[in-house]
């Protein structure tokens, strides 16, 4: 018979958690990434300011804000609220990465 352990069930639920959130991180930063590439490629062609990278920028330091701030939610026992927080956020973030990039390239 097995012994049944809340505090290792806790353990490897937070630990499913902490790989969840890597594979959030590296899908927005991924977007990020190319978020970048596609504004030096707008600032080269049309000789914009350093200015035009700042929404990626604030996109890389809130989500990784959000992800700290959906850390402490889980741990306090609302873990449905910190995923769906956590990919509320991605969403928004990718959205408006893709949104600023059309709007600064004119498509």
């Amino acid at each position: 018979m097995q012994y049944y352990d809340d505090k290792q069930n806790k353990n490897a639920v937070e630990v499913i958690f902490f790989i969840f959130q890597i594979g959030m991180f590296l899908i927005v930063y991924g977007f990020v990434y190319t978020s970048f590439v596609a504004v030096k490629l707008a600032v080269q062609k049309f000789d914009l300011t350093f200015m035009a990278y700042f929404p990626v920028v604030l996109v890389s330091v809130l989500y990784a804000g959000v992800l700290y701030g959906t850390r402490k939610m889980f741990r306090s026992q609302k873990r449905i609220h910190a995923v769906a927080w956590m990919m509320g956020w991605a969403c928004v973030g990718i959205a408006g990465l893709y949104f600023y990039l059309s709007q600064l390239m004119g498509v």
